[in-house]
């Protein structure tokens, strides 16, 4: 047999093995019994340990090393196959087995542990596994190595190439404009509250509704509930999502709306792409674009609700029935400094992003210590963003991804709305009656779009590259900016 063949029998079987750790994530996060955690942080250290033993077995390291040697002439797919195998085969083999498992442990006991000190906002119950959590994710760095910053190497987990500085740049040359755009456009739009509170029911069908619009497959996925809502891929034909529900909040409809964007990436990828290291999103950053895309630039704008707000009123009258369409679009865009990132509205969302990245800076290199978080999550967003932490667990308790160990990936959250904008501009130049298109529903023309435009290329194109193929530019925040000062200037009027 061919080293590519081989090679791609052996990406095939780690698939197989990623997908079940998933699986494992999946029902941990939605239907695991609660005293099972100590088992499943068991059973997360024993596979994952086997997991990595095939992942930097001197035979992979052979195989991509002859497939290398006979690369000329590959298609565009090979030719990537073997470099994203080869960057997580040199990933690995910088971390030892006994790292790998214990880490997988730590990871599930701390997400349990999360839950736990979430639902009494008390963080000390979280503090112990997290400050474990850090020293393993600064050990974790020294493995994998770094030029300038061990920040660096974590960030490079999430998107390939990504640096400290680069991330300070990034928020260097939003902060003032967002800054301003607060002072510009806050309390100036009226948002929405309810005292009639939704039905738990009524909510899970409105988000099917909205998904099954957007084009999710159900014969490919499912939705259930979470703590916290997030996209998880068990296998070509199996992307699943969660969302959470509240008696008296719309989270039910953008974090549908949110995960949906992430699932549709995965979906839209390329049947001859499935069960490789391809089938799969090319970057957070990228994955990040699409869901904020779907959530913001769509799911807040008014043509989206042209077509779905009176469904949305017959679904809840108690809530509606008195509220015309654009008070309702300018309540779901209402700017409105808050305490929770996953609530903030369009202009106010990236100061809370880098709030966490100055936090994750901090603790990574050692200038901050765990135990002072409560006290740095108030002062940050009394600076940044003048209001009061309550408590823990709308403070620094409210996301789950330190928990998961996912240390780096917060920066992607800012990225990917920056490259929202971007990919919005030449959707718009493609379908110049977009307006339209979405005034009558008709979501496929866009998913459409997406998928032969960015979903289907999976991870055949560097995350740049791709982004510079589908907008012809690099990423940039001016489009970003652009694009918030014309809607909400728009809205105000």
């Amino acid at each position: 047999m061919k080293p590519l063949m081989q090679l791609k029998k052996y990406s095939a079987e780690l698939v197989d093995l990623h997908h079940t750790l998933a699986l494992m994530q999946w029902d941990q996060e939605v239907r695991m019994p609660r005293r099972a955690s100590e088992g499943r942080a068991g059973q997360f250290a024993t596979l994952s340990g086997l997991v990595h033993r095939r992942e930097v077995a001197p035979e992979l390291g052979a195989l991509l090393a002859e497939a290398e040697r006979q690369k000329e002439g590959l298609s565009v797919e090979d030719s990537a196959l073997l470099r994203v195998m080869r960057r997580s085969y040199e990933q690995n083999v910088r971390l030892p087995e006994d790292f790998v498992a214990e880490f997988s442990r730590l990871t599930s006991q701390a997400q349990m542990s999360w839950l736990e000190a979430r639902e009494q906002s008390e963080f000390a119950i979280f503090q112990p596994l997290l400050e474990r959590l850090v020293v393993m994710a600064r050990q974790q760095a020294e493995y994998l190595g770094y030029t300038d910053h061990p920040y660096d190497a974590l960030l490079d987990l999430h998107e390939e190439g990504l640096s400290t500085d680069q991330v300070a740049g990034m928020f260097a040359e939003l902060q003032a404009p967002l800054v301003a755009l607060v002072k510009k456009f806050s309390g100036r739009l009226a948002p929405l509250s309810f005292t009639a509170p939704f039905s738990l029911t009524g909510q899970e069908q409105f988000a099917e509704h909205l998904l099954v619009a957007m084009g999710f497959d159900f014969s490919r996925g499912c939705l259930a509930r979470s703590a916290h809502p997030f996209s998880s891929t068990l296998g070509h034909h199996d992307r699943r999502i969660t969302n959470r529900y509240a008696p008296k909040s719309l989270d039910f409809i953008f974090g549908a709306l949110h995960e949906g964007g992430h699932a549709l990436y995965e979906q839209g990828i390329d049947e001859r792409l499935a069960h490789s290291h391809l089938d799969d999103g090319v970057s957070l950053g990228i994955h990040e674009s699409q869901s904020r895309f779907w959530e913001n630039v769509v799911g807040r704008g008014r043509p989206f609700w042209q077509r779905f707000f009176p469904e949305l009123q017959q679904a809840f009258p108690a809530q509606f029935a008195q509220t015309g369409l654009d008070d309702f679009v300018r309540g779901i865009n209402a700017v409105t400094p808050g305490l929770i990132r996953v609530d903030a509205d369009e202009v106010t969302y990236n100061l809370h992003v880098l709030i966490r990245f100055e936090i994750e800076k901090g603790l990574i290199e050692g200038s901050m210590e765990v135990a002072d978080l409560p006290r740095v999550w108030r002062e940050k967003y009394r600076q940044y963003l003048g209001v009061e932490v309550e408590s823990d667990a709308d403070g620094v308790l409210q996301d789950i991804h330190w928990a998961h160990g996912s240390f780096g990936y917060f920066p992607t959250y800012t990225i990917g709305n920056l490259a929202s904008a971007q990919i919005w501009e030449a959707y718009k130049q493609y379908d110049p009656g977009f307006k339209q298109t979405l005034g009558v529903g008709n979501l496929a023309k866009v998913r459409e779009w997406l998928v032969r435009e960015i979903h289907g290329h999976g991870s055949v194109y560097l995350p740049e590259e791709l982004l510079v193929r589908v907008t012809g530019a690099p990423l940039s925040a001016q489009p970003f900016l652009a694009y918030l000062e014309e809607k909400f200037s728009r809205l105000v009027d």
